[in-house]
């Protein structure tokens, strides 16, 4: 009866275990855009259109006064600053900086 309990309880925690996963939310991967000649709508219509097209896009807020654009990609996408200076240079505009946002708000700077 031990041997049998062993195993059922064995069983029961792989189960649960594999299931933490599904319980677990990976967070989207947020990234601050500074660019140089953001002035107006048109322009930030521009950049959006080529920040559209970056793998596992999500979401784009461009503030044009301030000239940056709050990325958020996927749960699970990696981008790389290469991608992100080419959707840039492909807008028309110069890369300033890109901030990478973590999940409680903090920033880690990435200067080019």
């Amino acid at each position: 009866m031990n041997k049998n309990f062993s195993i059922a309880l064995l069983c029961l925690v792989l189960i649960l275990l594999s299931g933490v996963e599904l319980w677990a939310k990976e967070e989207a991967q947020k990234v601050l855009i500074k660019v140089e000649g953001l002035y107006c709508p048109f322009c930030s219509y521009g950049l959006e259109k080529q920040v559209k097209k970056l793998e596992g896009f999500k979401n784009v807020q461009i503030n044009i006064k301030e000239g940056t654009a709050e990325t958020e990609f996927k749960p699970g996408v990696r981008i790389s600053e290469k991608a992100i200076l080419t959707a840039v240079e492909d807008a028309g505009f110069d890369l300033a900086e890109v901030d990478w946002l973590s999940g409680k708000g903090e920033l880690k700077n990435i200067s080019l």
